[in-house]
């Protein structure tokens, strides 16, 4: 970054097949990320200063030079040296060579573990500062009567996904899925969560990951 660079604020979608989408006041553009392997270090782990949503939900959110093409996103917390960050160069969107679907499944499963890990719970839905409130999927790992449950939500029904249930009645908003929660069934929350935004007409770099924290046992 250079002296005197302007910074936006931008929301971020998922970093999928090296592609992320930022969301600013003056419109939305999609991006190839130079290096997104360190930038997938990051991304969607609790590490990133994040932006509040309704009802006390939260995404992340960075700062973006767009002469400069440059993403900067701050840590979310401050250590002894101050308020680290991090700097991105992003280029003119390239074609995934990975499908973007395969990608996001596999973002979204160290999002759930790294959720489940910190108490919070995560949902999947179309990304901006306006978003509505469906489609989206949810996901959580909550309090059971003898263990803890992984439990996915979505809404609308997905069909014919080869993933969630199929005999949904036609007229019900939404469905779930759940189980004992094991390391595997929370990344597993991924498959579903992507399966049903497969069928949202939005790509994945269309949507936005919201956390948000889950009461404590005793609340």
């Amino acid at each position: 970054m250079e002296p005197g660079s302007t910074l936006t604020t931008v929301m971020l979608s998922p970093l999928v097949s090296g592609v992320i989408q930022l969301w600013s006041d003056s419109g939305a553009r999609v991006w190839t990320v130079a290096e997104p392997e360190a930038l997938a270090a990051v991304l969607g782990r609790g590490l990133v200063a994040r932006t509040s949503m309704p009802d006390n939900r939260f995404r992340e959110a960075g700062l973006f030079d767009e002469a400069g093409r440059t993403l900067l996103l701050q840590e979310r917390y401050t250590s002894e040296e101050g308020i680290r960050a991090h700097t991105f160069e992003l280029m003119d969107p390239i074609a995934p060579e990975t499908n973007p679907w395969n990608s996001l499944q596999d973002f979204l499963a160290e999002v759930s573990l790294s959720a489940a890990q910190r108490g919070e719970f995560w949902v999947l839905e179309l990304g901006g500062w306006d978003s509505p409130q469906s489609p989206y999927c949810f996901a959580a790992v909550v309090a059971g009567p003898e263990a803890a449950v992984s439990v996915v939500e979505t809404s609308p029904v997905p069909r014919g996904t080869g993933v969630w249930p199929d005999d949904v009645p036609a007229d019900q908003s939404g469905t779930s899925v759940s189980g004992p929660a094991t390391e595997d069934s929370v990344r597993t929350a991924s498959i579903f969560a992507a399966a049903a935004a497969s069928q949202w007409n939005a790509a994945p770099w269309d949507l936005a990951v919201t956390f948000g924290k889950l009461p404590s046992p005793d609340e």
